[in-house]
């Protein structure tokens, strides 16, 4: 009888210790500094980002740098533009657009909106602004 406790009690220790592993992600988010070294940026002129039914879409975009991005907000519920963890856009309401800029080195930039946390997106700057 001890034996079968004692092997429930593990095998309930080994799944939770799964669990958990897997809610931390593991994903390797810190590991993707080149995410976007694969990505094909968007023609000049159409990188724009839409805040629409609480998302971002699409939520991952690539650019040339120095592309302007576009984001709208397209929905009553008020959002902002926050890159990086730096609010750049303020509160943005319905219709209002915020145009970024982004910058002459390539990176990957992760955006989310202060009201809504689950909101994410990803912008990939690929390329060399000396290239272009």
């Amino acid at each position: 009888m001890k034996h079968r406790a004692w092997l429930t009690a593990a095998g309930s220790t080994v799944a939770v210790m799964a669990l958990l592993a897997a809610a931390c992600g593991g994903g390797g988010d810190d590991d993707d500094d080149d995410a976007g070294a694969d990505c094909t940026p968007v023609a000049a002129g159409e990188a724009e980002i839409d805040q629409d039914n609480l998302e971002f879409q699409p939520n991952e975009l690539c650019v040339s740098p120095g592309e302007e991005v576009l984001f709208r907000n397209s929905e009553s519920a008020v959002h902002t533009v926050t890159i990086e963890g730096e609010d750049l856009s303020g509160t943005m309401r319905e219709g209002d657009e915020f145009r970024w800029t982004a910058p002459s080195e390539g990176g990957t930039y992760d955006i989310t909106c202060d009201f809504h946390p689950q909101m994410k997106a990803r912008v990939s700057v690929v390329g060399d602004s000396a290239s272009e």
